[in-house]
């Protein structure tokens, strides 16, 4: 993220993973500690903003507060916590929300797509997306290149971890090493150096798959959501702009959200 400071920052905060039998990552368990960090420290600007989603069962309404970040004027920093699924029909990335389950995802989860659709429009390096997500077993074993996870306008660093081999429900532990680096560090470090310090303190399984910009490859990812040439200055965001179709060639379209009313 880049920012001369005098702007505000902005956070958004989403832990999320479905209730029941089907949680497999206690998301919300991250909360007291990046909840120590100070806002400012958060975003690198000399105020910040946060707004934490913990639980959420809407889709929508995550969309909605994913849209106002997306508008904030300074730095912006996208901070998921929670379970990679798969849709059924189209096998398309979505974060599971609580009200998730294997056969509602097209409908109760967040598509991952979304994320492009809204921070795409964002001034060049001012966004980053700090993502801890634990797969399920059938995103796991059927996962789409890390590519598919790239997001248009923003830096996307984290970790994929495969689904736990215990009945307890994995622990968030890149999002725990991030909170404790920057209650430490005494300097606010690139989100690339946050990066790299996290996965070497975190203690990720062997398996897991590491999220940086060079993995995620171009911002491209989805060829159905358009992304500015280099240089080109973004328009301003669209309050009415609807939630984008599914990628071109996936299908029928997923179930296009309707214009976020504030």
């Amino acid at each position: 993220m880049i920012g001369d400071g005098t702007v505000p920052g902005a956070v958004l905060l989403l832990a999320a993973a479905p209730m029941g039998r089907g949680r497999l990552v206690d998301a919300a368990s991250a909360l007291p500690a990046l909840a120590a960090v100070r806002p400012e420290v958060l975003t690198g600007t000399a105020a910040a903003g946060v707004v934490e989603l913990v639980e959420p069962a809407d889709p929508q309404v995550v969309l909605v507060r994913l849209r106002s970040a997306a508008a904030a004027p300074g730095p912006l920093l996208v901070l998921l916590i929670g379970q990679l699924t798969l849709d059924r029909r189209q096998q398309l990335p979505h974060l599971a929300l609580a009200r998730t389950t294997a056969a509602t995802a097209r409908y109760t989860a967040l598509p991952w797509h979304w994320l492009s659709a809204e921070l795409q429009f964002r001034p060049p390096g001012t966004t980053t997306v700090l993502a801890d997500l634990t797969a399920d077993q059938a995103a796991w074993e059927r996962m789409p290149p890390l590519s598919a996870l790239a997001v248009a306008g923003a830096g996307l660093y984290g970790a994929v971890s495969p689904p736990p081999g215990r009945r307890a429900p994995a622990e968030p532990l890149y999002s725990r090493a991030v909170a404790a680096l920057l209650r430490s560090a005494p300097g606010r470090p690139s989100p690339a150096e946050l990066h790299d310090l996290a996965v070497a303190r975190a203690g990720l399984p062997a398996e897991a798959r590491l999220l940086t910009p060079l993995t995620t490859g171009p911002a491209n990812a989805y060829p159905g959501l358009p992304v500015l040439p280099s240089g080109v200055a973004p328009p301003p965001p669209s309050p009415g702009r609807p939630a984008p179709p599914a990628p071109a060639g996936a299908g029928s379209p997923h179930p296009a959200a309707p214009p976020a009313s504030a």
